[in-house]
């Protein structure tokens, strides 16, 4: 995670401005470090952003959704449509 995501997260979830401010730097000082940002935002009165939004992520790796073939790759000669 870079700092841009961790700056996106927190505005996407209504985290003020100063208090991203307050996150950035904090980060920058100790770390991209999940734990240490979310207990911040609970002393602020944040819920528990970060840790919540990796866990929802959507590179989930059991999705159970399988590509659909729309076309054949079959190929067509001019002798299949007369």
């Amino acid at each position: 995670m870079t700092f841009k995501d961790l700056e996106f997260m927190l505005e996407l979830n209504g985290v003020m401005r100063e208090d991203v401010d307050y996150i950035l730097d904090f980060s920058k000082k100790n770390g991209i470090d999940v734990e240490q940002i979310d207990d911040e935002l609970n002393k602020m009165g944040y819920e528990r952003i970060v840790e919540n939004e990796l866990e929802n992520s959507w590179d989930d790796e059991d999705d159970e959704y399988e590509p659909v073939e729309k076309f054949s790759h079959r190929n067509k000669y001019s002798e299949d449509y007369e």
